[in-house]
Order: structure tokens, then C-alpha cells, then sequence
């Protein structure tokens, strides 16, 4: 998928930052107010291009889409040109939104093992799952006065601090901190990395139909009052709607600080209203746990209910390997989103936009689960990422 901007508008916005530079000085004995040269190095540069919603997908398309999602993920698709990282002492701050959750945790620890091939230090503050602990995790990061921030928590909550460090010339750069990869100047994030969540659900979409053989009987879960859910279940939806044997049952919202609560009866209330033949998917894996449960307990068969997930935790490759309702997920790359914040802060402290670099999606199946990664149960890309930085930080071309 092509995220690049065009040439003439990112030359533009360099050409207008050395401008800056270069007239700053003298400006200012003239009395303009302008920005100084770190607050420009620390705002986003232009949004990427948004990726389209697949409305329609042929059975043989969907075959396609799944054997290219399964395969192996040697291919490095990543930057392999880039500014050299400073040897200086640097240090740079991970805040996590919360360190009991495991993504979070693996993201972070990408983070640490990045920076210290550098030599540099990470320093990592706990958010501890709530608002208020965020932000004061944020607020202390800022005071740090790091090189720069990372963090896996929701930009939107966090302007205040977020903003306070970009006037300080201090770039965040967020991990799923928004809904798309890229620079987003709306929350003032100089990078948001993660996945693709249009192609997350088409992936999704895909497997339910070539599976299915184009005869899927689908439902999807989700909490919306994400919009990144919404935007994963019109990409997971919309293909089997049009699918000509396939029929879309329903869409069902569950927030997730109610599923223990709600998920018994809401399954209880499928079964009722359409049997004990389906499929199912979903914004996030960590709904399928307390689903599978709820159908033992209804006596359905794994056989007869297939689920389809998201994010990849433990739990979903464990469910997968033991035949246990979930047949798939399309999980997050956990050490690669490190690699990738660090490889954007260096280029941020050069003045140089993020690299335009999404990871493909990867989807984990019965017949895969213990590769790239999956026998530590997390996505691990066997693309030799952690080389391939580290060459481009430090200007070689050994082989990888």
C-alpha cells in the first residue's frame, strides 16, 4: 500500500524549516515572533493518505488476499536509507498507557532494545490503564525533557502535555496513539505507528470468505465507541455483505468495560436468534475468551462457530493452537512498532519527516501459529527488522 506524499509537498516542507532556520535570527532582531528551531523539528509533518474501505471482494481474490497474509514475512519493506543517529547520550521516554497489558509491555520493551543499540537510554513511565495516571505519566515525561516521547496511549486525552511538548521541541511519537499510520497534525503527533487498520479488516474479511467458500454467516463484535473499531468493522463487514452466498447477520456493540457482564447473554441471545452455525469478528481479541466460554457453556461446538480476530495477544494464539472457537487473528507486530518509534525519532532529531513504512498485515492460523514469532505468541516479523535500523542508524550495509 502506497502511503508516499508527494515529492513536491514534503521538499516544500523542508525547504520552509531550513527557511526558518536560516531567517530565524534575523527576524527576531526585528521583533517577529517565530518558532524556534526545536519547536519546528518537534510538529507533524502532513497526514499520509488514508487507505479506501474494500467494499466488494470475489472469492478468488479473498484466496488470493489470505495465502499473500500466511506466508512468510521475510521481505523487509522497510527503510533501508535514513539519517545517521547522533552517538551522543540521548535519552527518550515510553509512556505506557498501561504495563498490565501485554502489547503495550512488548512495544515498549522494542522501545528499550533500540535505544540501547544505540547507546542511548529509554526510560519507560506507567499510565497504569487510567486517564489520570496517563497523564501524569505524560506531564512527568515532559518534564524529563527528553529527546523525545512515545507512548501507546489515546493522543486525544493527552493534548495538554502533548502540546506543551512540541512548544518545547520535543517530538511524541505515538504507537496506535490515533486511528491512522503517519504524521497527525491534529493531535500533534510528529508519528503515529501501527498497522493498517482498512487492511487489518480486510484481512479479516478475506479469510471468512475464502474459508467459508463465499457461504459465510457472519456477525462482528465490537465496541464503538472507538473509531478505529468502527472503521476495523466496515472494512471486516462490507466484503461479506456483498458477498452473493454470504449473509451478515449483525453487528453488535459491546463495550469493554461491560463484556463479563453483557457477553453470556448476548450469545445466549445469538443462539437463540441464529443457531449454532457462524462466524464471527471482531475489533480486538480480547472479547473471544469470555465468548468461547459463553458457547462451552451453551454446549456449541468449536466446529460449528468460527472466530476471527484482531491484535494478537497470547490468548488468541493460544485459542487458535488448541482448536478453541478462534481460527484466526490478525495480530500487531510487538517489538518492530520499538524499532520503528526509535528509527523516528532519529530522523525527527535530524529534521527529516517519519519513513513511510506501514507492516503488512500478517494473519496467524492453526497452520502457522508457532511461526514469525508465534511460538512466543506474539508477531515477530522474520525480516530481519532489528538489522536493517541498525544499518541505516549507523550508515553501513552489512547484510542482514
Amino acid at each position: 500500500m502506497d502511503f508516499a506524499i508527494p515529492a513536491s509537498r514534503s521538499g516544500a516542507r523542508r525547504r520552509l524549516r531550513a527557511a526558518v532556520f536560516a531567517m530565524g535570527a534575523t527576524l527576531a532582531v526585528a521583533g517577529f515572533a517565530l518558532p524556534t528551531h526545536a519547536e519546528t523539528l518537534a510538529k507533524p509533518f502532513p497526514a499520509w493518505p488514508k487507505s479506501e474501505v474494500v467494499k466488494t471482494m470475489s472469492l478468488d481474490e479473498a484466496k488470493a488476499l489470505v495465502a499473500a497474509s500466511t506466508g512468510p514475512q521475510t521481505e523487509w519493506k522497510g527503510p533501508t536509507t535514513g539519517p545517521q543517529a547522533t552517538t551522543d547520550a540521548v535519552t527518550v521516554v515510553y509512556v505506557s498507557a498501561d504495563q498490565s497489558y501485554v502489547s503495550f509491555v512488548n512495544w515498549g520493551r522494542g522501545v528499550t532494545e533500540a535505544a540501547e543499540t544505540l547507546g542511548w537510554k529509554a526510560v519507560t513511565l506507567n499510565g497504569k490503564g487510567t486517564v489520570t495516571g496517563t497523564l501524569a505519566a505524560m506531564q512527568q515525561a515532559v518534564s524529563m525533557k527528553p529527546a523525545a516521547i512515545i507512548t501507546s496511549a489515546d493522543a486525544s486525552a493527552l493534548q495538554g502535555p502533548i502540546k506543551q511538548a512540541v512548544d518545547a521541541g520535543i517530538p511524541v511519537i505515538g504507537i496506535h496513539s490515533s486511528a491512522f499510520p503517519g504524521p497527525d497534525p491534529e493531535t500533534n503527533l510528529f508519528m503515529n505507528i501501527g498497522s493498517d487498520p482498512v487492511a487489518i479488516g480486510g484481512a479479516q474479511a478475506a479469510y471468512v470468505i475464502a474459508k467459508s467458500e463465499g457461504k459465510a454467516r457472519l456477525l462482528h463484535f465490537l465496541d464503538n465507541s472507538f473509531a478505529i473499531a468502527r472503521l476495523k468493522a466496515q472494512a471486516a463487514t462490507d466484503p461479506v455483505k456483498n458477498c452473493k452466498g454470504c449473509s451478515f447477520l449483525e453487528m453488535i456493540n459491546i463495550p469493554i468495560a461491560d463484556q463479563t457482564k453483557r457477553i453470556p447473554s448476548v450469545i445466549s441471545g445469538v443462539i437463540a436468534n441464529y443457531g449454532n452455525d457462524w462466524w464471527g469478528t471482531t475489533c480486538c481479541d480480547n472479547f473471544y475468551p469470555y465468548i468461547a466460554s459463553a458457547l462451552r457453556a451453551s454446549g456449541v461446538s468449536p466446529s460449528q462457530v468460527h472466530l476471527v480476530g484482531a491484535d494478537g495477544p497470547p490468548s488468541a494464539y493460544d485459542m487458535i493452537r488448541k482448536g478453541e472457537y478462534e481460527v484466526a487473528t490478525v495480530p500487531e507486530p510487538s517489538t518492530l512498532f520499538g524499532y520503528q518509534a526509535i528509527d523516528t525519532v532519529v530522523r525527527a532529531m535530524a529534521g527529516q519527516e517519519p519513513a513511510r513504512f506501514v507492516q503488512p498485515v500478517y494473519l496467524v492460523t492453526r497452520d502457522n501459529v508457532d511461526k514469525e514469532g508465534g511460538d512466543k505468541n506474539e508477531f515477530i516479523p522474520s525480516n530481519g527488522f532489528a538489522c536493517h535500523y541498525l544499518n541505516v542508524w549507523r550508515n553501513k550495509a552489512n547484510a542482514c
